[in-house]
């Protein structure tokens, strides 16, 4: 049947609408272009997002990860600066003390030169205030080694969740959370430097070498 009246055709399978829109074999509507566009958008930005994701996974790890290489070079060396310690002897008050005093947040000490080409002490000091590390040296011998303890300090790191300074007293088989000049040296420090877990320290030039239990 031909058009009647604009309104309906003949065909194969019976009546049909004549607006209904007949697609050949290769063409889309535009209903299905929008829809395969916006599927697309979607898409796209999923891998956006995956990417910034990763992004920044990425750099928070590299972050932590020299944070924590910075660190454990930090209680590396003074590890090895502890375990050179000296008892050296100073006047304070027209006393004779060892030139060794500790706290939680800090601890003082005279330590052999790296260099041992040429000998010789010097005398460092490390403190943790406001979650930041300090570190303080100077060269022995050096009669106001006690007033230049407390000039300007070096900033080491910060943003240090926690340093802590433990004194293992052999004599008396107990840790102390301070050391005075007056006791000598301890036997061992209990060092802490979060959020790694606590190492000891055993002074060779402390006064006894009794073996350390308990913690």
């Amino acid at each position: 049947m031909k058009q009647i009246n604009g309104r309906m055709t003949k065909g194969e399978g019976g009546m049909i609408p004549f607006t209904q829109k007949v697609r050949g074999n290769s063409g889309f509507t535009l209903f299905e272009v929008v829809i395969a566009f916006m599927i697309l958008t979607l898409v796209l930005l999923g891998i956006g997002q995956g990417l910034y994701i990763s992004q920044n996974a990425w750099e928070r790890g590299e972050a932590e990860t020299g944070e924590t290489q910075r660190l454990r070079i930090l209680s590396a060396m003074l590890s090895q600066q502890l375990k050179s310690a000296h008892p050296y002897n100073i006047k304070v008050d027209n006393k004779g003390v060892v030139l060794f005093e500790g706290e939680e947040d800090s601890i003082l000490f005279a330590t052999a030169l790296a260099d041992h080409t040429y000998g010789g002490f010097k005398w460092v000091r490390y403190s943790f205030k406001d979650g930041a590390l300090f570190y303080k040296e100077g060269m022995l011998p050096d009669k106001e080694v006690i007033k230049h303890v407390d000039d300007d300090e070096e900033l080491l790191e910060s943003d240090i969740e926690n340093v802590k300074f433990e004194y293992y007293f052999a004599k008396e088989e107990q840790w102390q959370d301070s050391w005075g000049m007056d006791e000598g040296m301890p036997d061992a420090v209990k060092i802490t430097v979060a959020p790694f877990e606590p190492f000891l320290v055993y002074i060779a030039n402390a006064r006894q070498t009794k073996k350390i239990g308990g913690g």
